[in-house]
């Protein structure tokens, strides 16, 4: 998508300026939004806004845009003071605040009284109901789930889903929205526990955490198994369109035999478990199911984002 599509007058709002939010707010100013930023933290949205002219460079490198268009970019970003302020105006407000269903309540509770009556309350939630959210508001209709993913600038797919009350229009809003931005919406037309990607995502990591459990492999030797196979396939084909080409009556006959031998836990894989309670909870203290130093876990950042960089390039941009 070229920089500034939208309306020079299309306004949008982004609260919550974490991890997530400053990727969401550099998408739609790269729309063409402007785009205001709120977080209840004191300075955070103007780090946010730093921290999206930082990635604005990894979209130069991929060819999405020129080195030229980041000032024009950036300008659009702005902090808000309030909650209020930020939603006033906006076509569209995408909430990325923790994943607490009674901060979300809160914060819709206020989006809805404080955006215009036709403005998109999406949220970015990963796992809870957007029922559950919406039931804040007096005019739920209007609320969805826009579940991206880490990191929002270079991953092109976006979760879309309704939740009971979510009008039919809201959702076709939406999917045009993402479009727009250059995004691929991935509609899903109910909402669920963890919604698509996540569903996929943990139940091969279970698979995966029970087999290290069992002591069958270690988790580097599943990780060169992955990058080594699977890995390679997926971008290219996708799960279905492997399973076509390999044969529906070959998968078939490997379920009949291999089914019941998957993990079924109802809860968390013991080695899961066993990293956590040892205080081993990942990159950032230096220990999960690798031992991590502070270069080694910006050089996995760096060379994840460079493989993302290659693949949006190769997508012609997104």
């Amino acid at each position: 998508m070229t920089d500034g599509q939208c309306n020079a007058r299309s306004r949008a709002a982004v609260v919550g300026a974490g991890r997530m939010g400053h990727g969401i707010a550099l998408e739609a100013a790269r729309g063409g939004f402007q785009v205001s930023i709120y977080d209840t933290q004191a300075g955070r949205a103007e780090a946010a806004i730093a921290e999206a002219r930082a990635d604005a460079a990894d979209l130069v490198a991929a060819g999405v845009i020129h080195a030229a268009d980041i000032p024009s970019i950036i300008g659009r970003l702005a902090p808000a003071n309030d909650l209020e302020s930020a939603a006033a105006g906006a076509e569209v407000v995408f909430e990325a605040v923790a994943e607490d269903l009674e901060i979300k309540r809160g914060v819709f509770a206020r989006l809805d009284r404080a955006a215009p009556a036709a403005a998109l309350l999406l949220s970015n939630t990963s796992s809870l109901a957007i029922s559950d959210i919406a039931a804040a508001c007096e005019r739920p209709e209007r609320v969805a789930l826009a579940h991206w993913i880490l990191p929002p600038h270079l991953i092109p797919a976006v979760e879309v889903a309704p939740g009971p009350q979510t009008s039919p229009a809201t959702i076709e809003a939406v999917r045009a929205l993402l479009e727009r931005l250059g995004k691929w919406p991935v509609v899903l037309e109910r909402e669920m526990p963890g919604y698509l990607i996540n569903r996929l995502q943990f139940a091969l990591l279970r698979e995966a955490m029970d087999l290290v459990g069992q002591g069958v492999a270690s988790a580097e030797e599943i990780d060169r198994a992955v990058r080594g196979s699977i890995a390679r396939r997926m971008p290219v084909m996708g799960l279905f369109g492997q399973a076509d080409l390999a044969g529906l009556d070959v998968y078939r006959q490997i379920f009949r035999y291999l089914a019941a031998d998957l993990c079924r836990s109802a809860g968390p894989p013991q080695a899961l478990d066993d990293a956590v309670r040892a205080g081993n909870t990942g990159a950032a203290v230096g220990q999960g199911f690798y031992s991590w130093s502070a270069d080694q876990r910006d050089e996995a950042l760096r060379r994840r984002n460079a493989e993302l960089i290659r693949l949006l390039r190769a997508d012609g941009g997104g």
